[in-house]
């Protein structure tokens, strides 16, 4: 039997499998499970601050809906890991990837190769010669998965977009006609940070759920409970040191007590000024401190 790792990232580690390990987001999330418990499956649009959990509820969301057909039915596309993706990368093909080890491929890049296969082919038909471009990849690997039929008795697949803001007006306006096209088979969670730029079309076309930005309370309590489980000890003023900095970034304020913890298992507020600063925050606060100081010579010259 092989020797099972645990994930290296905290973040990775402590993500929601299920309703109840979510932080925050009690209106939204019992929005979904009665979605969910009344197998309800609209088209959706998640959209807040980053590290508020939509990625994450998209997926357990996925899981409550599908069930043991998760695998073949629901899949998760990055908008942006998609767009620069390197079009030699994406050109390679099935058997190309098979010679690679399974640690030098990615799941991304093998379905890049059969949707790049799939436009290409498009493309001829219509009379094209030239290769597909980025836009046109982006386009088919939407409507590649959503055309497709599904896999055992489920009527529905599920298409999570990740990082949907990074789409286009024009790349909109081809995801509307896809979500249109192919309503009966799919069904599509848009995951973004605001509202802002997204077609009316679309919105309207969604059930739009809010993941507001997670208050500095809720994260020290979920920033606490992890370090008891890590065997991380918090001075009284770090926790909530970590969540001012992490700025209602839940995931930030992860990876900040881990990268911490990784070099003293005892955190200070020090030490998350330390590791979370830039050079200009730093600067500010050396300036401040030495106004109040009284040390305003010293203050000017930082400050020049």
């Amino acid at each position: 039997m092989g020797v099972i790792l645990e994930p290296l990232l905290w973040c990775i580690k402590y993500r929601p499998k299920n309703w109840d390990e979510f932080v925050g987001q009690e209106s939204t999330i019992s929005h979904l499970k009665s979605f969910a418990e009344s197998n309800t499956l609209p088209n959706m649009i998640f959209y807040g601050p980053t590290g508020t959990g939509k990625t994450s509820a998209a997926d357990v969301f996925s899981k409550a809906i599908l069930g043991s057909s998760l695998e073949a039915n629901f899949k998760s596309l990055n908008i942006r890991d998609i767009w620069f993706m390197s079009l030699t990368d994406a050109k390679r093909t099935v058997q190309d990837l098979a010679k690679l080890g399974r640690e030098e491929r990615s799941e991304l890049e093998e379905y890049m190769s059969i949707v790049y296969r799939e436009a290409n082919d498009a493309l001829k038909l219509k009379g094209r010669t030239s290769p597909p471009n980025r836009s046109q990849l982006l386009q088919e690997a939407i409507r590649f998965f959503a055309s497709t039929s599904t896999v055992t008795d489920e009527k529905i697949k599920i298409l999570v977009l990740d990082e949907a803001d990074a789409l286009s007006h024009s790349m909109q306006q081809a995801l509307r006609r896809t979500m249109e096209l192919y309503s009966d088979a799919c069904r599509f969670i848009l995951i973004t940070p605001s509202l802002s730029g997204w077609s009316p079309a679309i919105i309207s076309r969604c059930s739009v759920l809010k993941f507001p930005q997670l208050t500095e309370e809720e994260i020290v309590a979920h920033i606490m409970d992890i370090a008891k489980k890590e065997n991380v000890t918090l001075e009284p003023d770090a926790g909530p040191a970590i969540a001012r900095e992490s700025e209602g970034d839940l995931r930030r304020a992860i990876n900040l007590l881990q990268i911490i913890a990784t070099n003293d298992s005892n955190v200070t507020e020090d030490d998350v000024y330390t590791y979370s600063e830039t050079t200009l925050n730093r600067t500010t606060r050396e300036i401040v401190s030495l106004t109040i100081d009284g040390s305003y010579q010293d203050a000017r010259k930082m400050m020049r």
